[in-house]
């Protein structure tokens, strides 16, 4: 449905999100926006589980995939969580990751 650009439309989508929130977001509402993303990234999670679990093959599928799909999966969240870790240490100001610890 939304997918008129192919791959690009993921990268326009969050280059739109970027431009909105830099420009109009007023900086109040970010802990609601917080709580929406969260909100939405499981229901996003839940609704694929669902899908995946709602296809007869699911289970031969899953054995077909194995460890192989894990360990894609493991390393992928890995490294996403550590790369965060490192720009965030490098980017934000000691400040603010003392007030984001303390909460």
């Amino acid at each position: 449905m939304f997918d008129f650009l192919g791959p690009f439309s993921l990268i326009v989508y969050f280059a739109v999100g970027i431009i909105i929130g830099v420009t109009i977001f007023p900086l109040r509402w970010l802990r609601l926006n917080g709580w929406l993303q969260t909100a939405g990234i499981a229901l996003t999670l839940f609704s694929m589980g669902a899908s995946m679990a709602g296809s007869p093959t699911f289970l031969t599928d899953l054995r077909t995939a194995g460890v192989r799909a894990f360990l894609f999966a493991a390393v992928t969240i890995a490294g996403s969580v550590l790369l965060v870790y490192i720009l965030s240490r490098i980017t934000l100001p000691r400040q603010v990751r003392k007030k984001e610890d303390a909460e």
